[in-house]
Formats: C-alpha cells, structure tokens, sequence
C-alpha cells in the first residue's frame, strides 16, 4: 500500500477502533516520517522508539533499588523496573494532554534481538512497561521490515496488528517535503517509479547475486549483511537529503561539477554524477537527474515550485467553533492545553471563516506558538494559502505572541 491519504485514513481509524497498525517495508522508505506526519494531522504528537537501537530487553526498563518500608516497620530495599525515556516521555506527555491520542511509535520491532522485540510486545499486549501503565490515550502504532535479517513473529504476535505492507509514494514524498528541489520534483513526477532503486545494471550488488532475480529492488539486510561492497540506495530518505542539498549549493558549483571529468571503477563520468551518486547511488534516477540539472543549466532556467500546506486540526477545534458567546469561547480555551491552544490558532489563521473573535481569544491564551505551529505559519505565509483577513485580525491584537511574530508576518502583507 502506498503512503498516501487514504493509508493515513486507514491508519487512524485503525487507532480510533483501539486496533495497533503495523507498518512492514523496506527501510528508508519513509515510515518513520509517514508517522510523524500521522501524529502532527492528529493535533498530538509522535514518541519514537528505534528498537534496532536496543541491545537486550533490559534496555527498554531501567531496574532502579529504592527504599521501602517493610510491615514490620524496617526499611529495605526493592528492585522497581522504569519505561524507556522515550516511553516516560509518551505516557508524561498524555497524562499532560488527555483529550489528545499522542503516538508511541516502535521502529524496526523485529529488526533487533528476539528478546528485545518480545519485551516491546509486552506494551501492545499489556499496555505496561516497568510498573507504569500506560494512559489509555496513548496510541501505539509499529514498524518493520518483512525481509531481510530480522526476528520472525509468530502467528500469535501477529494477531495482535493490523498489519499493513508499504511502499514508497512519489506523490505523497512531494507534497510532504515543501522545500523540495524543483529538479528532483521534475524527475520524480515524470518517473515516480523511480523512488526506489538498487544501483543500475552491470554493476556488483551487495549480495552478491546477479540483477535477474530481484526486479532492481534490495533490501537493507542484503545490502549490510552479504558480499563486499556497498552501494547507496534511492529511497525517499536518500531523495531528501539530496534535495536539500541541492537545494543549498549554488547553480555555478553545479555547473563546475558537470564540466569535471571523473572516473569511477573504470566508468568515465563528471564529479557532478559523483557527488550525487553518494546521495541516491548510481540509479537510473541519478542518471536522470544528472540529464535534467544539465538540461536546467544549459538555458538558464527552473526554480522553486510550491505544495500545499497540512494544517492539522486539533480535536478541541469543533467545539471552540460552536460557542455562543465570548464567555464560553474564553472558559473552553481556559481547558485547553497549550498545545491545543497553538494548534487552533494556527487553524484559526488558515481558515476561511471569519475567526476574528476566536482569534483573539487563543492570542491571549496563548504562551507561545509552538515551534512545529510556527514552522507551518510562515509555510502559509509564504505560499499565500493563509486567509488575508484572519492574518490582518490576529496581527492587530496586543499580546507577546503577536509582537514576537508580526514584524516577520508584516512583510508578506
């Protein structure tokens, strides 16, 4: 299935009905960001556990000696097992927030240790880890890898997912990465099915097989676990940070790039092919990116082409919208967190309803715009998606957060 607005809807109903999604790949292709992402639409926020990071189970509860009291009035010591950081975080955060379905996300569960990955199923069957339970709005969504080198599930284990094999989506990498590099956007609108690829033909892979028997495709356990070399993968993560890299060096370097012969492994090619195979490896995307850069370069042309904006919309929004009178609207957000706060600013900002009054309200309520919310502002700023009318009302109230913000915001006026 591909990343794309209806896994999204999938996915969260997935955890309205208290089910746990499992998403299966190939690493790289996205997962963690498609969960981020996931959480920021929800109004809440992710909590990432990369499990591939833990050596044993122990790892995931952190046994401490504390004193106690014993009946019969001695002191003593016991042995109490605390959560991972990460799972502390998780369960803080959604005490702090109960209206809101905040993500414990656990990474690679079965790209570690059998024993690792049992005790992080504990959480999704016992909803406990240590001697902390966890909150009943905290929402648990795994990820791993269905080939390669990893801990196998069995039927019992997997019984307890809704189990969802994923795949890289161009459309969807395009509309997530706002700042996407206009060359890379060309290539992968014109050839989507690029977005995920082994080095090209002729070329030694890492597991040491010939190109016949895998379509182009490798996973990341064939690529580390098996023959001697190591040859970069495009992938959605590897397209990223090529993009912003591209996005950073300037227009003549790239050009001296592509005027510099190179050779490699007795392949003649430039420095410009080079340098960008270290991103996305030696590809048939690399090979038409190279062609479209040098095409760009030749007449002088391309730029930057804008994407939507996600605005997530807090669950605390619909009501806020229904109060009659100003003094229910400011006792509704007296109940609010600041995050749903910030969060209902900023939808206030982008909608097209006259929100003036709801405006001014969570302006003074508000302590900050959280910085995900103000990343996103400027993001509707810029790309002329927010409304004109809501802009001119919240920049007009007299509050920190207004001034903090309105000598950046009074320049797109």
């Amino acid at each position: 299935m591909k990343f794309n607005d209806t896994l999204t809807t999938l996915i969260q109903q997935s955890l309205e009905v208290g089910a746990t999604p499992a998403l299966m790949g190939e690493p790289g292709i996205g997962k963690s960001s498609f969960v981020e992402a996931l959480a920021y639409s929800m109004g809440t926020k992710a909590f990432v556990l990369p499990c591939n990071q833990l050596a044993d189970k122990a790892d995931l509860t952190g046994a401490r000696l504390v004193p106690y009291t014993k009946n019969d009035g001695t002191e003593s010591f016991k042995q109490v097992f605390y959560p991972h950081q990460v799972i502390q975080e998780a369960i803080d955060y959604a005490l702090a927030n109960p209206r809101e379905w905040p993500i414990l996300f656990l990474d690679e569960i079965n790209r570690t240790t059998s024993d690792v990955t049992s005790g992080a199923l504990t959480l999704v069957t016992l909803r406990r880890m240590g001697h902390i339970d966890l909150p009943s709005n905290v929402r648990i969504v795994v990820a791993g890898n269905d080939k390669g080198n990893v801990t196998t599930l069995d039927e019992a284990s997997l019984s307890r997912f809704a189990i969802f094999h994923v795949e890289p989506d161009a459309a969807t990498l395009m509309s997530v990465l706002g700042d996407m590099n206009p060359w890379v956007k060309k290539v992968l609108t014109q050839h989507p099915g690029l977005i995920f690829q082994k080095s090209t033909p002729n070329a030694i892979v890492a597991d040491g097989r010939d190109d016949d028997d895998d379509n182009g495709n490798v996973t990341m356990a064939e690529l580390f676990d098996g023959g001697e070399e190591m040859n970069q993968l495009t992938t959605p993560r590897t397209i990223d940070y090529l993009s912003r890299w591209l996005n950073r060096v300037d227009r003549q370097e790239l050009a001296s790039h592509l005027a510099t012969p190179v050779q490699i492994d007795s392949r003649d090619t430039t420095l410009l092919n080079e340098a960008i195979e270290a991103f996305t490896g030696d590809t048939m995307f690399t090979t038409q990116l190279v062609a479209t850069i040098a095409e760009d370069l030749a007449s002088n042309s391309g730029g930057p082409t804008r994407n939507r904006v996600n605005v997530p919309r807090p669950n605390c929004y619909a009501g806020l919208k229904t109060a009659g009178t100003v003094t229910d609207l400011a006792a509704q957000i007296a109940t609010l967190t600041q995050n749903e706060v910030s969060g209902s600013l900023l939808y206030a900002l982008k909608e097209t309803d006259d929100n003036a009054r709801l405006i001014e309200q969570l302006a003074q309520a508000a302590t900050q715009i959280e910085p995900e919310h103000t990343r996103t502002l400027f993001e509707l700023v810029t790309t002329g998606l927010i409304d004109r009318q809501n802009l001119e009302s919240f920049l007009e109230i007299d509050t920190p957060i207004v001034t903090a913000v309105k000598p950046s915001l009074s320049a797109f006026l």
